[in-house]
């Protein structure tokens, strides 16, 4: 008898014992994530092609997600695909909250490029769009300025560079910028959001500079792309004949 009842005990402590804990897995990102992260990588080297291959896989799996579209519109314009570039664009002003980065980027591209559409619609979101930027404080925005320069090398000589800014973080992801300059000119980037930042400097398809740098709120960020801060060869830039002589007097 003594025997059956330790044995109750034994039973009835083990039922008042908690559970074991089980440890919490870790959630994998869902396909499309997956891709959307290759892409974002892919345009941080300057492989935009490439990109633009992830995108539209994202965009078969959920294809009304705002961020991805933006970021299919973003890779088209810097493959100059302008067409392509423009439908991801309108799509993201027909379909994006109006305060949101993604929105006012694509408005602005378009404003640009002269590629905006003028419905009812679109004229009630622009003036959603409008109060809520004069609602935001301008202060909590910066610039970007900076100058390109070679030795030997000026304007004249119509070397063109490609200079791409991109995001690095998740506040900053939707902001990309593009400038078409020539070597010896200027750059500006204007109402940047603070946050992280890189910026690349492209010459034919190659990267000559790459710079990483934080925008503070109300400062103006300043960026030299010279022969000290890039790492390709004193050579890259083909400079011009120079006319002989007797070619000269010929004249």
């Amino acid at each position: 008898m003594r025997r059956l009842l330790l044995g109750v005990a034994l039973v009835l402590t083990a039922c008042q014992q908690p559970p074991a804990l089980q440890t919490p897995m870790a959630s994998s990102p869902s396909p499309a994530a997956q891709l959307r992260a290759e892409g974002d990588a892919l345009m941080a080297t300057g492989n935009y092609a490439g990109a633009v291959e992830k995108f539209r896989q994202a965009i078969d799996l959920e294809p009304t997600s705002v961020p991805l579209r933006f970021a299919l519109g973003t890779a088209y314009s810097f493959l100059d695909r302008r067409s392509e570039a423009i439908a991801q664009f309108r799509w993201v002003v027909a379909n994006a909250a109006a305060a949101s980065t993604e929105y006012r980027e694509s408005h602005r591209w378009l404003a640009r490029v002269g590629a905006l559409e003028q419905s009812a619609n679109f004229q009630a979101k622009v003036e959603e769009s409008v109060d809520a930027a004069r609602k935001s404080d301008p202060a909590s925005l910066g610039t970007i300025s900076g100058r390109t320069e070679w030795p030997g090398v000026t304007p004249e000589h119509k070397i063109r560079l490609r200079i791409s800014m991109l995001g690095t973080e998740d506040s900053t992801r939707a902001v990309q910028r593009r400038a078409d300059i020539l070597m010896g000119e200027q750059f500006e980037f204007k109402d940047i959001p603070e946050g992280r930042y890189r910026v690349l400097g492209i010459y034919d398809d190659q990267t000559v500079w790459e710079q990483r740098f934080t925008v503070k709120a109300g400062k103006q960020t300043d960026l030299v792309f010279n022969q000290a801060a890039s790492s390709v060869p004193a050579n890259t830039f083909p400079r011009p004949r120079r006319r002989s002589t007797a070619a000269t007097a010929l004249e």
